[in-house]
């Protein structure tokens, strides 16, 4: 999306009639512009723009992003194996050339959305966007993006510049594909270099794509999604296409366009823009198809209909890079301020987004990346490095200062300070919590909580999810309070359950290969004696088996209730009520109805887990619902503290009012456990 068509003079062959598409054959294979590309990144952009604003028609327009992958790979590999023919490629002239292009609009883009932030966002927000920034300023945003991705991860909404991660996986590309062509053409016979070429390309291509379609179906935090290793194939499908044309032109060889593969490639293209292609496992299998439509409207080399040439199509391909860069945060941020402000963004609003990311992408390549591009005159390599450094200097300095204020918080109003704490994403004991992938940072099977630090002789274990881990503190007081040692045994997005093949196919491996092994360790070891379970389910069907086995284990277990399903952001909703009414709310409390209590998962527990061991001393319920709701209301917000920290999780700020119900009930497990000893 950020690459230069130079402009140039195109024969043409007679055209056919293609599936409804006029088809113009390109004659000759020598470098110029090329409308059809052109009308690839028109249709690519607002493909992105009309599927990030949830526009009908454009259910799968992420693929957009791919097919400017393959363009990428095309022209870059192009231009790097043209200059390497006629033995006057620099690797400098090349960084240069495609910083000129692609650094000035960006800068200015990050600025824009570093200054709304400050307006609008909250200081640990703000702290995380202005360190994102930073990492976009040096082409590495789609690691910072991989590395915030995670269950507690902020959502994609929040994240004014998540959409650069795709500047940093093609810049990461314009570096080492320059270098590997021109290493494997040092290598080679001037005569096979081209071909040699093309094979190197071929067999990375091939790995990558190998590595993405096995990370697909191993990864469960959908890692491969930001990283160039999984991604790198579609570039390289460019290339290939790209050193295939100039090993044929060496060859003497007619140029391999076809009419009939470019009418197809844009059919394809079209069909997974228009499609629900499954987005949650990106890139894999189905990303094979959107790379193919690309690569067919490129490898066809044909110029294509009076649509496609006409000139609206042809400036928004003009204007397409800066139409990306501002887009997204004029969608975050426009729909955060009017979200807060209790404005409904429909159809109009996101209409009135859509003219405004087009008029600023048209004001952006007019009066930003045209005058870096021609002004060779005035903006000198010199001149622009220093200047890119400079700001680059700056942001730099203004990011360390956003680390020692935590974001600047003396911008907002104090009254808003609680609902930011309450935001706070850092899940208790985070190095003892296993990620979606079941790895943790702390050594060893398990992490102790509670008195000691002796996992061997720990009585206790926590097992369980993000919704029994948020119980840590709680646990962890009242443990101690008691003298008694806990193993931690929790991991993201994975409720415990006695593993099903049939009930429980369509969990990850890693979760299921977690829940396996914990229940084998406690089955295996007599100690920990007392088990605390807790989970997102939303069914009593795999609580009671799971439950059934421990208990013929001798196992003393706690179960804890299902609290609240809010269904919407507490403390997000909290700030935006605040701002609406200008001062502080301090208490906030809704009608206790079935949907929110959970009311029928409740009810299904105490009838066909509870129930049948109704009078058994060693399955104790431990239900959380009394200390934040009454018969008739529950409280998200009370004395000016959230106690809810997203749209179900229970905030850190006030964990520790619900320490009284685990020592009460860990004290009746101890009992229990004494007594079938006796």
């Amino acid at each position: 999306m950020r690459l230069i068509s130079a402009p140039g003079c195109v024969s043409f062959r007679p055209f056919l009639i293609v599936s409804g598409l006029e088809i113009r054959m390109q004659g000759g294979t020598r470098s110029g512009f090329r409308g059809d590309i052109n009308a690839l990144r028109a249709l690519s952009v607002i493909a992105v723009l009309g599927y990030h604003l949830k526009i009908p028609g454009f259910a799968g327009g992420f693929v957009g992003v791919d097919a400017f992958f393959v363009i990428t790979g095309y022209l870059m590999t192009q231009k790097v194996i043209t200059g390497l023919m006629a033995d006057r490629f620099s690797f400098g002239d090349f960084v240069m050339m495609r910083l000129r292009r692609i650094y000035p609009a960006l800068l200015v883009v990050v600025v824009a959305a570093t200054a709304a932030g400050w307006f609008l966002t909250l200081p640990s927000e703000y702290f995380r966007h202005i360190r994102q920034a930073c990492y976009t300023l040096f082409f590495l945003s789609n690691f910072a993006f991989d590395n915030d991705n995670g269950y507690f991860a902020m959502a994609a909404q929040t994240k004014p510049l998540l959409h650069t991660w795709s500047l940093a996986v093609e810049w990461q590309f314009y570096i080492w594909m320059p270098l590997a062509v021109r290493f494997v053409w040092s290598k080679s016979a001037r005569s096979n270099a081209v071909a040699a070429t093309l094979a190197v390309l071929g067999a990375v291509a091939v790995v990558s794509l190998a590595w993405c379609l096995w990370q697909n179906q191993h990864d469960a935090m959908g890692a491969a999604f930001f990283s160039l290793r999984a991604r790198a194939w579609e570039p390289l499908a460019g290339a290939i296409i790209a050193a295939t044309e100039m090993w044929r032109r060496e060859n003497g060889r007619a140029a391999s366009g076809s009419g009939l593969a470019a009418a197809a490639g844009w059919i394809l293209t079209a069909f997974c823009v228009a499609y629900p292609l499954p987005e949650t496992r990106w890139p894999g299998a189905w990303t094979i198809l959107p790379i193919s439509g690309a690569a067919l409207v490129v490898a066809g080399n044909a110029q294509t209909s009076r649509l496609l040439q006409s000139a609206v199509v042809q400036r928004i391909g003009d204007w397409s890079y800066s139409i990306y860069l501002w887009h997204w945060p004029i969608w975050v941020l426009a729909g955060g301020w009017l979200i807060a402000r209790g404005y409904d963004v429909g159809s109009t609003a996101k209409g009135v987004m859509v003219v405004a990311s087009i008029a600023t992408g048209a004001a952006s390549y007019y009066l930003v990346e045209q005058p870096f591009r021609l002004r060779r005159d005035v903006w000198t390599p010199r001149r622009l490095l220093i200047s890119a450094g400079a700001a680059t200097a700056a942001f730099v300095a203004f990011t360390a200062g956003s680390l020692i204020t935590t974001g600047y918080p003396g911008r907002l109003p104090t009254y808003l300070l609680p609902a930011e704490m309450a935001r706070k994403t850092d899940t208790p004991r985070d190095e003892c919590f296993r990620n979606a992938n079941s790895v943790k940072s702390a050594s060893g099977n398990y992490c102790t909580f509670g008195a000691g630090t002796d996992a061997e002789h720990a009585s206790v274990m926590l097992w369980g999810d993000s919704f029994a881990n948020q119980y840590l503190e709680p646990a962890s007081t009242a443990a101690a309070a008691l003298h008694l040692t806990g193993l931690i045994a929790t991991q993201s997005a994975c409720r415990p359950f006695a593993d099903d093949p049939d009930r429980n196919s369509a969990d990850s491996q890693p979760c299921r290969q977690f829940n396996v092994d914990t229940l084998r360790y406690l089955i295996e070891h007599p100690e920990p004696s007392i088990v605390i379970l807790a989970g997102n389910w939303s069914s009593a069907a795999e609580i009671g088996p799971l439950v059934d086995t421990l208990l013929s284990s001798g196992k003393t277990v706690v179960l804890v209730m299902p609290l609240l399903n809010i269904g919407f952001d507490v403390p997000q909703t909290w700030i935006d009520n605040q701002i609406r009414a200008g001062h502080a709310i301090e208490e906030w409390k809704v009608p206790a109805d079935p949907a929110l209590t959970m009311r029928d998962l409740r009810q299904e527990i105490g009838r066909t887990v509870l129930g049948p061991n109704q009078g058994n001393p060693r399955l104790i319920a431990l239900d959380p619902h009394h200390e934040v709701c009454d018969d008739s209301t529950c409280y998200l917000v009370r004395s000016g503290q959230a106690n809810f920290r997203d749209t179900a999780h229970i905030s850190n700020i006030n964990a520790q009012q619900y320490e009284p119900l685990f020592e009460t009930a860990l004290s009746s497990a101890l009992h229990a456990v004494a007594h079938a000893e006796r």
